[in-house]
């Protein structure tokens, strides 16, 4: 009876005025939070289990009796992976009516998972944007400019939804080359520019060439963005920039940052996080359980991003918890100003190559404001590195022409390295194929994935 008081004042709190749900939202009690929570775990488990022809399956097949049930971590080694989504299908995981649909931007797989939601889910998490943004700054007066991609990618769709709670201007520019967004943009003098990180890099370059205009500040989601790199960003415009974290499974943004930048301030209304396995320094797998999706929920999902759950309160005072700044990935997928790029990717792009050997490796470093791609290949036949590079450039405006259309805006750099035969795998059994180079803490700490978490993904 009191988790139901609980709910209804929450989503009665989340149907007023931005400024009046942050001043409420804040006054929840702590154990009421977590009584929610419980709640809404438990309806979850038994919708996925009724109606979910994967979890209803999944769950007889490791013998969970969803009944006693009270805490994801009861559920043992049972997970949810992406490779589940391709292989069973999204079809296998609904549970009630989709109106929409999203694909995720990138995978370890050239076969996208697709994600379905209901517009009631849609206008949920577009009003609990609404307050986050509000306490942000952001206000009914400002102009915002959005440069999101908006090709099956669910960010631009769930802004657009909270821009209408939060009473502003708003024009969704879709991700062109920034050097043409500066030109039609500039004319409206959006003080507000959402984006992702690599994009905002470009044109801030360009804005430092031919002038800024006032912003309040500028919101980047869909991928890492190295600390020096923001401070370039922000030393242009002289306005900070604020940094989401989500997923197209997630349905966007799961946790983003307040005005100390501090770690991303965690939903903890819509998901339960958890890290099952850590290393010494507090870091694991981000593992998460979707509370209040009808149309195909995800029980603990795993987003294969290495992060660390804080729990000390953040000196800004928002009650929400907080995860830090992903520090690298469990998979090969990394997230640059290529885009969403894996092993295929460049498996593809060095297929009908001759003069290479079947040894390979893509390093993504941040050099001069920008992500580069260095492909380093091991040279057989006297075959030069420009020669395989012009090879490669042309199976990218082939095959890849997102990837190309991102190199032709300068939102990366691409360099093929040449090596002898044998250098890249020495006396190792395997080659890590792609490797983030990048450093996105102040400190050189670059984490691998755990054998022990690699090895307990649930394949069924």
């Amino acid at each position: 009876m009191l988790t139901k008081a609980i709910e209804t004042i929450e989503r009665t709190v989340l149907h007023l005025e931005p400024q009046r749900s942050v001043r409420f939202i804040n006054l929840l009690p702590p154990l009421a939070v977590e009584k929610m929570r419980r709640a809404r775990f438990r309806r979850t488990l038994r919708l996925a289990g009724e109606r979910s022809v994967f979890y209803r399956e999944a769950f007889k097949r490791h013998n969970i009796d969803i009944t006693r049930i009270e805490h994801p971590s009861q559920l043992g080694d049972f997970y949810t992976t992406g490779e589940d989504l391709r292989v069973h299908g999204s079809e296998a995981f609904l549970t009630g009516q989709p109106d929409t649909a999203f694909e995720t931007t990138g995978t370890t797989s050239p076969v996208p998972k697709r994600i379905f939601f209901s517009n009631r889910e849609l206008e949920e998490m577009g009003r609990c944007s609404a307050v986050g943004l509000y306490r942000l700054g952001i206000r009914p007066e400002d102009r915002i400019f959005s440069a999101y991609d908006s090709s099956f990618w669910v960010s631009p769709v769930v802004l657009k939804m909270a821009v209408q709670f939060l009473n502003c201007f708003h024009v969704e520019a879709g991700k062109i080359p920034p050097s043409e967004f500066y030109e039609r943009a500039r004319p409206y003098q959006p003080n507000i520019i959402f984006g992702e990180p690599s994009w905002l890099i470009r044109l801030s370059e360009i804005a430092e060439q031919r002038g800024i205009w006032p912003l309040k500040l500028m919101f980047g989601g869909g991928e890492n963005m190295a600390e020096e790199a923001r401070i370039l960003v922000e030393n242009i415009w002289n306005a900070p920039l604020y940094l989401s974290y989500g997923q197209t499974e997630s349905f966007g943004t799961l946790a983003a940052e307040c005005e100390r930048k501090d770690g991303y301030h965690r939903n903890d209304l819509f998901f339960w996080f958890e890290t099952p396995e850590v290393d010494t320094n507090g870091f694991g797998e981000l593992v998460y359980t979707t509370l209040v999706r009808d149309v195909m929920p995800l029980i603990r999902y795993r987003s294969t991003d290495l992060t660390k759950l804080i729990e000390d309160p953040c000196p800004c005072g928002f009650f929400v918890k907080r995860m830090a700044k992903v520090r690298a990935r469990c998979d090969e997928m990394v997230v640059c100003g290529m885009g969403n790029v894996g092993p295929w990717v460049f498996e593809d792009l060095l297929r009908g190559i001759g003069g290479i050997s079947g040894d390979w490796q893509a390093g993504v470093k941040h050099e001069a404001g920008s992500d580069l791609i260095e492909l380093r290949v091991e040279l057989t036949d006297g075959l030069g590195p420009n020669d395989v590079e012009n090879l490669v450039r042309a199976n990218l405006r082939q095959n890849f022409s997102d990837f190309a259309k991102n190199l032709d805006m300068k939102l990366y750099e691409l360099r093929i390295v040449g090596l002898k035969p044998g250098a890249l795998r020495g006396d190792a059994r395997k080659i890590k194929r792609v490797v983030d180079e990048r450093q996105f803490t102040a400190r050189p700490l670059i984490l691998a994935c755990h054998d022990e978490l690699a090895s307990t993904a649930n394949n069924g």
